[in-house]
């Protein structure tokens, strides 16, 4: 089970588990990854991190997805590459993102892989999420379109199911 943390992030501020995310400088971002080749950054400069629980953000290409996130167990901010297979539907149907339960007409997702850490890229988990990594902005309804399935639980209990996805994911390929 995950335990809650304080530690110490971004700007030396002290952060507890379930917090917005505080802002992060680009040294610290690139830090965060075991490898930073083939890395695109995008403008930290426009992001609000208010409303942010982890950064998530496509590399130009499309191909892969990165985040970064504080890690529950230890408090360090860690940066995760994810590979990105678009799946591409022929039918419309409705798909649902397994990080934040919104729920996307077809197309609205993507498979996104990572390697399980010390397996030498032998082993992988997969999970369907939101194709941008735009989860916690989705979760505050300030992405359009909204979901088509309307959910009654109130905004910090969709946040917190959210990191508990996303950190047992996480966890189980040794990434956080």
């Amino acid at each position: 089970m995950l335990k809650p943390v304080s530690a110490q992030v971004g700007t030396g501020a002290t952060r507890c588990y379930g917090s917005p995310m505080l802002p992060l400088s680009r040294e610290e971002v690139l830090s965060a990854f075991d490898d930073t080749e083939d890395l695109f950054l995008p403008d930290l400069a426009s992001i609000d991190w208010a409303v942010h629980d982890y950064l998530g953000w496509i590399h130009p290409a499309g191909h892969q997805g990165f985040v970064v996130l504080q890690s529950p167990n230890t408090g360090e901010v860690r940066g995760i590459r994810l590979n990105r297979a678009q799946r591409k539907s022929r039918k419309p149907g409705l798909e649902m993102c397994s990080w934040c339960h919104h729920v996307h007409r077809t197309n609205g997702t993507a498979m996104f892989t990572v390697s399980v850490r010390g397996s030498d890229g032998r082993h992988t988990l997969g999970n369907v999420m939101c194709k941008n990594l735009d989860c916690s902005l989705r979760i505050r309804n300030l992405v359009s379109p909204d979901s088509i399935m309307k959910e009654s639980l109130y905004e910090p209990a969709k946040i917190w199911r959210m990191q508990q996805s996303m950190h047992k994911w996480l966890g189980r390929a040794n990434q956080i």
